[in-house]
């Protein structure tokens, strides 16, 4: 009888997830067919900026110029947000559609080995919002010490929390791991208030129940100097010598221009960002020559990739019956009571407790943490492959071999995650074709000192689940090999190496690609450029030690101010500055 519960749920799990998937990809299509009938886009439009991306930095540098009286054009290249987006639970659902630029790593050499082709899917936001519309909205503001390269005007911005609240649902998971966390002697608090090192229930971006993004953030300047294209591809930044006066984007299957009087600011994402400098001329030298791109300046654009490593996924089994349950969530009554009160198990984004520590092997503990940990009552075992196993690119191998034995079993994960690696990767481009996606590749884990600290992170779950509240609910490590690590004695120093190196995932943290001090100045300009800036996590010269979505929003906040300042803006507008008079077309290029 349960074996057949267990299948009915299975089935109708795959017939929705199916369905929504589907729903997205025709209201993808619809709101691309709305914007070819409604909507005019004219060429040749002056404004005092352009901005690139719509996502938590774009959306929020809209909204703080916009209210400081400038006229801005917002260019997003994917649409607006359909209706049901705003529920917590289905997150992951949003992966792998047309509203998810759905970019995937090179092969890598010394990772990744468990999942398909040894490639990282990296899942982030082609949708106003950007990945503040698909992330599981987690709320973390690192460690004081991570914002130590930016001007001290950001400091205050660190205290603005809108929108920002305690988890309202929970399986009970997380108390019962406090306690053991308590039980090592670890600090319990609001690690966000107090700014230090601890753990506790995680903080959302969320609002009455419903997830909160920075697209929200637009809704009341629409009418007030700021325009937003949708579906709009950038191909380049126009430059004139080395000031940037504009750009050339791609809309209703035509190339528009737009012309900006005081500055360009691409907000694109570790990922788009340097795409789009590259294509314009500013990077590194020798490999836009080799693709035949003119060089302007000289950059590591694309250089000094980071993210933050995370491996633990269902590493826990427990005996007690605590954790998530997929027919709570297909239960009716769950759907009304998300509907009618903001509540229940809809209202949950998949991670109940999280917190940062020192590893052991880090001497010096006034340091910024090495270590953070993530508490999930679920895993890729509870879906049956439908939607983690895709989402995270777990070859069908790994799976059946690994996870789908615990399909009937109560799995958790308790995820260590490496916070500051020491490897970094790059951003390259493919070709010179502004619509093929670019090469990434972070060289996950090529320095072993990432390896041994993600080790350490390991045998600091392995201590909590020998705490006496972990074991009052049956905790314990899940003792099968992981494939390709049936040489390795289980539980040795070696195995978890080779765990770590097979189960090798995202968390979706990139960053450091337009790094400040090499790419962009303590203003956020560009170097050797004139009225181009870059305002996202491209620009972190380091990681945060957390989730990057807080950071993000809070230097867009900071560098609206530090623009406003810099920049002479002349509110009656009396500048002469005729696009016309300095551009001619001729084959749908510009000659300067």
């Amino acid at each position: 009888m349960f074996k057949f519960l267990q299948f009915t749920v299975f089935a109708i799990t795959s017939l929705m997830v199916f369905g929504f998937s589907s729903y997205l990809s025709f209201v993808y299509l619809f709101d691309i067919y709305k914007q070819w009938i409604f909507n005019n886009i004219n060429d040749f439009q002056l404004y005092d900026f352009i901005i690139i991306g719509a996502g938590t930095a774009g959306a929020t540098l809209s909204t703080r110029l916009t209210k400081y009286g400038y006229k801005i054009l917002l260019l997003e290249a994917g649409g607006v947000a359909p209706p049901f987006l705003d529920i917590p639970l289905l997150a992951p659902l949003i992966q792998n559609t047309p509203y998810d630029w759905q970019y995937i790593t090179v092969p890598q050499q010394n990772a990744c080995k468990g999942l398909k082709n040894n490639q990282s899917k990296w899942a982030m936001g082609k949708i106003l919002g950007g990945t503040s519309r698909l992330n599981y909205m987690l709320y973390v503001r690192g460690h004081p010490s991570d914002y130590d390269w930016l001007s001290n005007s950001f400091l205050p911005v660190m205290k603005h929390s809108d929108h920002v609240s305690d988890l309202k649902w929970n399986t009970g998971l997380g108390n019962v791991i406090l306690e053991g966390l308590q039980e090592l002697n670890q600090d319990i608090g609001n690690i966000n208030d107090d700014l230090k090192n601890g753990f506790m229930k995680v903080q959302l971006s969320i609002e009455n129940g419903k997830r909160w993004s920075t697209d929200k953030l637009l809704h009341g300047y629409l009418e007030n100097n700021l325009t937003i294209i949708t579906h709009a591809h950038v191909e380049k930044i126009l430059m004139e010598s080395d000031r940037a006066v504009g750009v050339q984007f791609f809309a209703l299957n035509k190339a528009f221009k737009a012309f900006a009087k005081e500055g360009v600011i691409l907000s694109a994402g570790a990922i788009g960002t340097p795409k789009i400098l590259m294509l314009s001329g500013i990077g590194p030298k020798k490999h836009l020559e080799d693709l035949k791109i003119n060089v302007i300046n000289d950059l590591p654009v694309g250089q000094y990739l980071m993210d933050h490593v995370l491996t633990g996924i269902d590493l826990i089994t427990l005996n007690a019956s605590i954790g998530f349950s997929m027919a709570d969530t297909l239960n009716p009554i769950s759907a009304l009571n998300y509907f009618l009160f903001g509540k229940g198990p809809w209202t949950f984004t998949g991670v109940e407790v999280l917190g940062t520590f020192h590893s052991s092997l880090q001497k010096n503990k006034s340091n910024v943490p090495d270590l953070q940990i993530m508490v999930m009552p679920l895993g890729l075992s509870r879906d049956n492959g439908v939607v983690l196993k895709e989402s995270m690119g777990i070859s069908e191998k790994v799976y059946n071999e690994y996870f789908a034995p615990n399909l009937c079993k109560n799995t958790i994960t308790i995820a260590p995650i490496l916070l500051h690696p020491k490897s970094k990767g790059e951003v390259k481009l493919h070709s010179n074709n502004p619509f093929d996606l670019p090469s990434i590749d972070p060289k996950y884990l090529m320095d072993k000192d990432d390896i041994a600290i993600l080790v350490d992170g390991i045998k600091f779950v392995k201590k909590l689940i020998e705490t006496n509240a972990m074991k009052s609910i049956g905790a314990s490590i899940y003792k099968k090999h992981f494939p390709g690590c049936e040489n390795e004695t289980f539980d040795s120093t070696k195995y978890w190496e080779c765990y770590i190196q097979h189960l090798t995932l995202t968390s979706y943290h990139p960053a450091g690609t337009c790094r400040m001090g090499d790419v962009v100045d303590q203003t956020f300009k560009v170097y050797g450029t004139t009225n181009l800036y870059v305002v996202d996590a491209s620009v972190f010269p380091t990681l945060p030690s957390g989730n990057i979505n807080a950071a993000v929003e809070m230097i867009a906040e900071s560098a609206a101010r530090i623009i406003k300042q810099n920049v002479k803006h002349d509110t009656n507008h009396t500048k002469c500055y005729k696009p016309r008079n300095y551009y001619h077309v001729f084959n749908n290029e510009y000659i300067i």
